[in-house]
This record gives C-alpha cells, structure tokens and sequence, in this order.
C-alpha cells in the first residue's frame, strides 16, 4: 500500500533504517552511501547511453531520510528515470539505451547493428521484485488509486509510479509519472515529466494517451527508403 498511496512516512522510515545512528544523530553519510548503492544497481548514478546530448545524473548529497522519498538534491533527465523504470518491469536487467536498433545501406546489408546493451543485472528475491510490481500496479488500478478513473477502459494493464518534484515556493510543482504495460508482459515503458505541471496527474494523463495510440489498432507503421541527397548539394536555412 505504501507505493499506492505513495506514502512519505513509510519511506522517510527506510531512508532513517539505512541510515542508523551514531551517537543518537541520523548517520547520514551512511544512509546516502547505502542509498546510492541501490541507485546505481537501476543506474541512476549516470548517463543512459542514448545518442543525444545528456545532462549528467545528480544523487543526493545531503540528508538521507529526506533523500529516500526522492526529495533533498536529487536531479534526473527523463531518461535516466526510464531506464530505471525499465529496468523494474524487466525484473533487473539494466540496459545501456540506444535510440538506434539497425542501420542497414540501401541493399538491405546490416552497416550498423546498435542492439541496447545490458549495464548490469540487479539479483534480489523474486518476492522483492513481486512486492514493488504488485505496488506499481496499485498505483494505477487500486482502490486507493488518485489517477485511477483516468486509465479506466483501457486496453491493456498499466503499472506506475507518480511523482512531483518541488523547484522553489515561486514555481508549481513538476509533474511525473514513470510506468510501463502490460503489467504482466511489458513492451514499453512510457516515462513523463512535465516542468511546472502543478500535478503528477497531469503527467499521467499524457502517459495514458501515449499508451492509448502505442496500443491501438489504428496506429501505422512507416517503412520505406530514404533518399540521400547528392554530395554537391547544398542547404541554407
């Protein structure tokens, strides 16, 4: 129920237990050190390895309690948060991502093969892994669900986490939700982050509609050969 409800006490309290004390004060340099073990088993603790420019990941480095609940100075790209995500639907492999599968020349030979490559493997107790899916799921589909009624209908089960990340009390909140369907087979993972966007509802709503399109029958698929251009031409914007 804690993931359900997202529940601040019940994770302040892991950050706290991580932590133990030395000489009756919270031992925060051990807490962030255990914490950030775990963050780089889903790796979070750098790039994703996608073909684009990428900020560098930022882990917390003060207070542990405040730090667990994702809170203190913790900054992550959009990405970074979907490979973590990915990385708990598939039961912990951790891959370094890639926006390129294939290139292949115009007589269909492979001249460039960029399969995603596995990072690392996190190894811990399947009843784990159940727990934190079984979580995710409530999240979207349970009785105390606050973004329920808005994936109502769908298709296929969805799985998530929301989330919002103050900036200062002069800004709104931003909004997240990281997820991924089908809840017992996933495909895709759909990770959206709205700067200012008050709510983490609102970033939900926009991962639904993903979803809704990803899973119709409608949807196209584009195949065909690109025309290079010659060598001598030229282009002025």
């Amino acid at each position: 129920g804690a993931l359900e409800v997202s529940c601040n006490y019940f994770f302040y309290t892991v950050g706290y237990k991580l932590s133990g004390l030395t000489h009756g004060q919270v031992n925060n340099a051990r807490g962030l050190s255990r914490l950030k073990k775990y963050a780089d088993m889903f790796g979070l603790t750098d790039r994703s390895g996608v073909e684009l420019p990428e900020s560098e990941p930022n882990f917390s480095k003060t207070d542990a309690v405040r730090s667990a609940i994702g809170q203190a100075t913790h900054s992550y790209a959009p990405i970074q948060l979907s490979r973590y995500v990915t990385t708990v639907a598939n039961s912990g492999t951790c891959y370094d991502l890639t926006l390129i599968d294939q290139v292949k020349d115009v007589n269909g030979n492979v001249i460039l093969d960029n399969h995603a490559k596995v990072r690392n493997t996190v190894n811990i107790a399947n009843s784990t892994w159940k727990a934190v899916h079984n979580g995710m799921y409530r999240v979207v589909n349970g009785s105390r669900s606050s973004i329920g009624s808005m994936f109502s209908g769908m298709k296929v089960k969805i799985a998530g986490k929301t989330g919002t990340a103050q900036q200062s009390k002069l800004h709104a909140n931003h909004a997240y939700f990281v997820s991924y369907a089908p809840y017992k087979n996933p495909e895709i993972s759909v990770t959206c982050v709205i700067p200012n966007g008050f709510t983490s509802s609102n970033a939900a709503q926009t991962a639904r509609d993903v979803y809704k399109y990803y899973f119709s029958k409608n949807k196209k698929k584009v195949s065909g050969k690109i025309k290079m251009p010659e060598s001598n031409t030229t282009h002025t914007d």
